[in-house]
């Protein structure tokens, strides 16, 4: 059994394969997610990171606004500027952990791993792969269409360049050079 001590900390050469996966797969815990563990009488380093509720529940507690959130029945809130939903981002990190862990597909370990060595932020590598795969199963769900690995494994590759692209604010509209009142007039 793969405990969740592990969890957050750099694995040393010689662990196992497994080890590493659920090092990189689940975001650490932070004070506040320690605490709010605490309240709750959690103990994050009991739980078998290997199965997926109990997994479920570390992610839970890597993020105590979203946890927070839930409990009061929110079904949006704003973070960073940006309207989410809090258990669909849990759901996202919880599919991406899902597939660091069983290796499926193998890419998302490697791209995770390619990520972090660029220096990346490990939050942010899971919500890029989370991006990733969020985008192909919307666009299978949108456009009926089936699966495409092929489509997914040249996101995974197209990061980080994509997610920055994306994070890239957008260069303002130009002006029109009549005002609105002007245009409300003539439309009259």
């Amino acid at each position: 059994m793969v405990r969740a001590a592990r969890y957050g900390l750099r694995v040393t050469p010689g662990e196992s394969a497994l080890q590493a996966r659920l090092a990189v797969a689940l975001p650490p815990l932070d004070d506040r997610g320690r605490r709010r563990a605490a309240d709750q009488d959690w103990h994050p380093e009991m739980p078998d990171a290997n199965d997926p509720d109990e997994r479920a529940m570390l992610i839970r507690l890597a993020h105590p606004d979203l946890d927070e959130a839930i409990e009061q029945g929110v079904k949006e809130l704003r973070v960073n500027g940006v309207w989410m939903n809090p258990r669909l981002h849990l759901v996202v990190h919880e599919m991406v952990a899902t597939q660091i862990v069983d290796g499926d597909p193998p890419e998302a370990f490697e791209t995770t791993q390619r990520l972090l060595a660029l220096g990346r932020d490990p939050h942010e590598v899971l919500h890029m792969l989370g991006s990733v795969a969020s985008t192909q199963i919307w666009t299978a769900l949108h456009e009926r269409e089936h699966f495409h690995r092929e489509d997914h494994l040249k996101a995974l590759a197209a990061l980080p360049e994509s997610w920055d692209e994306q994070a890239r604010p957008s260069p303002p509209r130009p002006r029109s050079r009549s005002s609105s009142g002007a245009r409300r007039r003539r439309r009259r």
